[in-house]
């Protein structure tokens, strides 16, 4: 039982990881590199912007990781593999999105010269994806809290 509820910790830990940063790139980062696009896209573009894959490749190996060993660790205990197969498929979502709209979007966006001229069209789609990135951390809430409920059960 030890190694299955430390097992969970670990995973509720990496989880938390997602909820603190993607609040701080919601109120630090995005209202500023979404400011004047695309000008303000310096602030993303590489070797003048923030790093953010630094952060977000290891974060995501380390859930991916600590989860499927929660999963494992807990699989026969039924009242938890339920609450962390939540957790895992609320994450799954949210990188599947992540990978067919974000990850692909940011790219173009850290393509384009901050020298270009602004169009209604960019002006759209970083409104776009703004709006959308914030349905995101609602998925990592979900992933974060239904491992920490799965902790609170016993066998």
């Amino acid at each position: 039982m030890l190694w299955a509820n430390l097992s969970l910790v670990a995973a509720g830990f990496s989880l938390a990881l997602p909820v603190g940063g993607g609040f701080y790139e919601g109120f630090v980062i995005n209202p500023q590199w979404s400011l004047q696009p695309p000008t303000s896209f310096t602030l993303i573009q590489e070797g003048t912007g923030v790093p953010l894959q630094k952060f977000w490749i290891p974060v995501h190996i380390l859930i991916t990781v600590f989860i499927l060993a929660a999963l494992f660790l807990n699989w026969r205990i039924s009242s938890r593999r339920t609450f962390i197969l939540i957790s895992l498929g609320s994450y799954i979502v949210m990188r599947g999105w992540s990978f067919l709209y974000f990850i692909p979007e940011m790219l173009s966006f850290q393509k384009i010269s901050i020298n270009s001229p602004p169009s209604e069209e960019l002006i759209n789609r970083v409104s776009m994806w703004k709006t959308l990135t914030y349905w995101r951390t609602p998925l990592d809430l979900i992933s974060f809290f239904t491992v920490l409920w799965a902790l609170t059960l016993e066998e």
